[in-house]
């Protein structure tokens, strides 16, 4: 069995990232921790690792770990460039944080917006992330269809997942015992 290098286990835990961000936009950070079909939470392994390592002591009910995972994934989404997006028509003001905002609505919408998010398509009955993905290209100017919506929400999901490890690891290095460590979950 070949070794694995540390760069290839890195790539291997922001590709698992990527797929936890994408099952945590289509069913909300409420709606993942807190299940309301009487069925468990999602699993999110990773994300949970990351957000025990950067909020310690903030995983005793569902409340605050929903607190805690949007104030984390908010947190990431700072850190995106503020630049619009690849592709976007030259007058949009949508950004790559504002684009992860309203998809993962983290830090939670205005009020007003998620009215205007939810308004997309009326008539039309999908989950308000398949809506928020139709508003943010609207509003970017971005092509609709499916190969455009992977585009957008992969680039999306790659670099938060790349932000994450990063102040994951960041953290561990400065608290190397504390709640990230192995031994602690």
């Amino acid at each position: 069995m070949p070794a694995i290098s540390a760069f290839s286990a890195v790539d291997q835990e922001q590709r698992i990232v990527m797929v936890e961000l994408e099952i945590l936009r289509q069913h909300s950070i409420s709606l993942a921790v807190n299940r309301r079909d009487g069925q468990s939470p999602v699993a999110l392994e990773i994300l949970t690792r990351i957000v025990k390592t950067l909020r310690p002591g903030t995983w005793i009910s569902a409340e605050h770990r929903i607190d805690a995972i949007t104030d984390v994934l908010a947190g990431a989404i700072e850190q995106l460039p503020d630049e619009t997006l690849p592709g976007a028509a030259e007058n949009s003001l949508i950004t790559w944080r504002s684009a992860a905002r309203i998809l993962f609505q983290a830090p939670p919408l205005p009020f007003e917006l998620f009215v205007a998010v939810k308004k997309t398509d009326s008539g039309v009955s999908a989950p308000f992330s398949a809506k928020a993905v139709r508003y943010v290209q609207h509003a970017a100017g971005l092509p609709s269809g499916e190969q455009p919506t992977g585009d957008l929400t992969g680039l999306l999901h790659r670099e938060l997942a790349r932000i994450l490890l990063q102040e994951e690891g960041k953290a561990m290095i400065t608290s190397p015992g504390g709640p990230g460590s192995s031994g602690a979950l």
